[in-house]
C-alpha cells in the first residue's frame, strides 16, 4: 500500500511538472503573444572540431538549438545506460557473492578464522592494556571538530556571496577603503560561534549520528530526478519552437 501511494504521488507531481511546462510555452500564444510581429533574429551556429575526422571533415556546424536538443536526448540516454549497466553489474556481483557466501567450504573457513583472530585477540589483551581514550575525550572532540567544519562552510559561504555582491571586496566609507568582505566574514563566523558555543552538544550530535540508518528517501530523489528532467526537455521544447526560421 505504501510503494503505492508513493507511485501515485509521484506521478502527479510528474503530471504537475509536465502540465505547468506545457503550459509555460503555450501560454503566450493563448493570450494572444502569437499575433505580434516577430523581431528579426538570425540563426546561431555553433561549431565543434571532431577530435578525428569524419567523412573527410574535421568539424562540425550545427544550429544552436539542434546541439541543445541533441544533448537533451543524450544525457538522459547515457544516464540511464550508465544505471543499468551498474545494476547488472550489481546484480551479477550480489549472486555470485551469496552462492559464495552459502559454500560449505566458505562458512568452514570463515568460522576457523574467526576461532585463530579471537584467540589472538585475547592473548593481546592478556599482554597488552587497553588504551582505548575515555569518553569525555572523543565526545569532546566531536564538538570541536563540528564546530570547526561548520565555521569553514560559513566562512567560503559568506566569501562566496560577497564576491557576487562586491566583486573588488572593497567599499569607501567616510572616505576609507574598507574591505568589505573580511569584515563580512568576521560578522557571519562570529554570530555563527554564538550559535554553535549556545547550541551545539556531544548529546545533540549523537542524536544526529543516529539518524543516518534511516532509509534512503527514494522518493524524494524520484520527484528531483523528474522535475531535472522535465526542466531539461521543456528547454529543449521551447528552443525548438523559438528556433529563427
Amino acid at each position: 500500500m505504501k510503494n503505492k501511494q508513493s507511485l501515485i504521488t509521484w506521478l502527479i507531481i510528474f503530471a504537475i511538472l509536465v502540465g505547468s511546462g506545457i503550459l509555460t510555452i503555450l501560454l503566450p500564444s493563448l493570450l494572444g503573444g502569437g499575433s505580434s510581429t516577430p523581431l528579426p533574429s538570425e540563426t546561431t551556429t555553433v561549431t565543434v572540431l571532431l577530435p578525428v575526422p569524419i567523412g573527410g571533415q574535421s568539424e562540425i556546424t550545427l544550429p544552436s538549438w539542434q546541439w541543445m536538443l541533441g544533448l537533451a536526448l543524450l544525457i538522459p540516454a547515457l544516464v540511464i545506460g550508465a544505471g543499468l549497466t551498474l545494476a547488472i553489474i550489481y546484480i551479477l556481483l550480489s549472486r555470485l557473492v551469496a552462492k559464495t557466501t552459502s559454500s560449505t567450504n566458505y562458512q568452514t573457513k570463515t568460522t576457523a578464522l574467526e576461532q585463530r583472530q579471537n584467540q589472538k585477540v585475547s592473548k593481546m589483551r592478556e599482554t597488552r592494556p587497553t588504551s582505548a581514550a575515555p569518553e569525555s575525550t572523543w565526545r569532546r572532540w566531536s564538538v570541536i571538530t563540528t564546530a570547526i567544519s561548520i565555521l569553514m562552510f560559513v566562512a567560503f559561504i559568506t566569501l562566496l556571496f560577497a564576491s557576487v555582491a562586491f566583486p573588488s571586496g572593497q567599499i569607501i566609507r567616510n572616505d576609507a577603503i574598507v574591505n568589505i568582505a573580511s569584515i563580512m566574514v568576521l560578522i557571519t563566523v562570529g554570530v555563527a560561534l554564538l550559535v554553535l558555543v549556545l547550541w551545539l552538544r556531544a548529546d545533540r550530535i549523537n542524536a544526529i549520528n543516529r539518524t543516518e540508518t534511516m532509509a534512503i528517501p527514494w522518493d524524494f530523489i524520484a520527484v528531483v530526478l523528474s522535475g531535472l528532467l522535465v526542466v531539461g526537455l521543456g528547454i529543449g521544447v521551447i528552443a525548438i519552437l523559438n528556433a529563427p526560421q
